[in-house]
């Protein structure tokens, strides 16, 4: 839960708000008023380096989020961490973003952070959507990467925006003999060559301007490797109308962009690498004002939306300078430099806001973890209110089981104080005593459950009035272990949930358990850590964990006929609208559709499906 997927709630007390409610109310209250007065100071923790893209990098997020003054940031270059304790207990910051790279802070990996005792923040610079929803953040909270293809469906990573240096304010005169730029390291398959071939091929008169630094560290560029390349530049060229020239200076930003606003038209054709990240080059060629081109690789898959077509697979050179730039225009503005770093600034306060909200549970150990007796002790006054609001019920419970109602309940009303007008979905609410509190409280609830109005969970699905898209929060404690299909029920779960809504499960859960160890007539499985994450969590890649689960970091302390299990909880959300266009999500109404034309289903059944199927179109 971040501060996206709350809202501010008007007014009065509810009067019949138990004691332990207003008292967590209140809590929430003192510490986010306090965070709200002080001000976060940030530290952007680089290395020493001149020439080098990613301290180059470093030294322009610096200068772009310092705009925006939500967070007192703070820059330095360090060697190691005795160097880095020193400049935060100056500081004396609240969150630290390290602009990490292996190969330019390998120290990072022993470093004692921890010791910091602040939110630690790492960059990832080379991800891919495999990547990202395999990274484990250690030794940061988070990991940020630029990537708007990625959907964030980990907990551990954040997806902020790419940004630009700058925006162009007067170009000079398009120079008179038509020009083609382009810069870089001479590393392999930057298509330099490519590049001096294609023009010479496409043109009789054109001038090509490269430039081709050198890198503080000779192991990523050698003499050798740039003067092959130089090589292969000229090699390429036959025609005598097409002059090169090639410079090999580090630029900085401004010589950057007057480089590039120099020329007629700037390229960069990379050659696919799969497994890499974006190019910064792009951004660079977007900040000068020209047009540019590109090759389909993957390294510039942010632009493949881009239309009319900017891809020399597509068009010729000149048709591209020559044509419509309105898109460059609006992709300068999504990637402005203030706009950039509102972005930033707000997802940096978010993370350090999920971080805070996880330390408020009652046991300062997040949502997805092992409710053992730790949880049964903190979350005491949660009890107290089940014991208040649904006495009777709570009677008939194994004593030991009610902690499930209390995280429950506790987890929803953390969400629902600040969620005005909430619609609320509880998924098998038959003798719940967190909905029986909920309820009593004066929350409004539709309650699913074969023993209270005899609809399963699918059955309310294809419902003629069921409302895909528009729960703020669905509460299902206890169920997940029972039902057959328990990856559709989730899915189910997720579809019912708005962009930003709130799922609250709790499972029976056994980290060391086997497929067919012996368990309860009634209970389909026991949950696992891999099971959750691998199965469960990859079937509704529109939503992500609030948290890093913790799952295996507590004690099964319930016993059946002598085997080992316990209770966990499961908290998830639904992603923001623009991730979920993002994620690849096959609708249960389509798996069910399906399967009714093929057991030629007729009747109400069928009809509630195909206004499913209209709904989904």
């Amino acid at each position: 839960m971040t501060p996206s997927t709350l809202k501010s709630r008007p007014g009065s007390e509810r009067d019949v708000m138990g004691a332990a409610v207003i008292a967590l109310r209140s809590r929430r209250e003192h510490l986010s008023s306090a965070r709200e007065l002080k001000m976060v100071k940030g530290l952007i923790v680089s290395h020493k380096g001149d020439r080098c893209g990613v301290s180059q990098f470093g030294k322009n997020l610096f200068a772009v989020i310092s705009r925006d003054h939500t967070i007192d940031w703070h820059y330095v270059e360090c060697s190691n961490f005795d160097e880095l304790k020193s400049v935060a207990d100056r500081i004396d910051p609240d969150v630290i973003l390290f602009n990490h790279h292996p190969f330019t802070m390998p120290w990072l990996v022993a470093a004692p952070l921890k010791e910091l005792d602040v939110v630690l923040l790492g960059l990832f610079h080379q991800i891919t959507q495999e990547i990202a929803d395999r990274a484990k953040p250690y030794p940061f909270d988070f990991l940020i990467y630029l990537d708007p293809t990625i959907v964030p469906r980990n907990p551990g990573t954040l997806r902020a925006p790419r940004f630009l240096i700058a925006t162009p304010v007067n170009l000079p005169p398009p120079p008179e003999v038509f020009t083609v730029g382009s810069f870089g390291f001479a590393t392999p398959g930057k298509g330099f060559d490519r590049l001096c071939g294609l023009v010479n091929q496409q043109f009789e008169r054109a001038i090509i301007r490269l430039n081709l630094p050198k890198h503080d560290v000779p192991e990523i560029v050698s003499d050798q490797a740039l003067e092959a390349v130089t090589d292969s530049c000229r090699r390429a060229i036959t025609k005598p109308g097409i002059d090169l020239v090639i410079t090999h200076y580090f630029f900085d930003n401004a010589q950057i962009i007057d480089f590039l606003a120099s020329n007629s038209i700037n390229a960069f054709l990379y050659e696919e690498k799969a497994d890499y990240g974006i190019s910064s080059c792009a951004d660079f060629a977007l900040a000068c004002g020209r047009p540019f081109a590109l090759t389909r690789s993957s390294m510039f898959r942010n632009l493949f939306h881009l239309n009319p077509s900017i891809f020399i697979e597509d068009r010729s050179l000149a048709d591209i300078a020559a044509g419509d730039l309105s898109m460059f225009e609006a992709a300068r503005a999504a990637a402005a430099p203030d706009k950039a770093a509102a972005e930033w600034n707000a997802i940096i306060r978010e993370a350090i806001a999920s971080i805070n909200e996880s330390r408020m549970t009652p046991d300062r150990r997040g949502f997805n973890k092992m409710l053992d007796d730790r949880s049964r002790a903190a979350y005491r006054p949660a009890l107290e209110a089940l014991a208040k609001f649904a006495p009777d019920m709570l009677s008939r419970k194994t004593e030991r089981a009610n902690v499930q109602q209390a995280f429950g309940l506790d987890t929803a009303l953390r969400f629902l104080a600040n969620c005005p007008n909430p619609r609320i979905l509880a998924a098998g609410s038959f003798e719940g005593t967190a909905v029986a509190t909920l309820r009593a409280q004066g929350y409004r609830i539709d309650e699913i459950d074969r023993n209270v109005n005899g609809m399963t969970l699918r059955d309310f699905y294809i419902a003629p009035n069921a409302q895909l898209g528009s729960y703020d929060l669905v509460l299902s404690i206890s169920v997940l272990e029972h039902v057959d299909e328990d990856v559709q029920f989730v899915r189910m779960i997720g579809e019912f949930l708005r962009p930003g809504g709130l799922a609250v499960l709790t499972v029976q859960f056994a980290e060391n358990g086997q497929p067919d160890t012996y368990k309860p007539k009634s209970v389909r499985r026991f949950y696992m850590t891999r099971d959750i994450r691998e199965r469960l969590m990859a079937a509704i890649s529109d939503c992500v964990l609030v948290d890093e689960p913790r799952w295996s970091e507590g004690r099964e302390d319930c016993e059946y006929k002598g085997m080992p299990y316990g209770f966990a909880g499961l908290v998830f959300r639904k992603l923001d609208a623009m991730s979920v266009s993002l994620a690849a999500v096959n609708p249960v109404w389509r798996e069910l559709l399906s399967q009714g034309r093929k057991k030629s289903l007729v009747g109400d059944k069928m009809a509630a499906l195909k206004r499913l199927w209209h709904f989904g179109r």
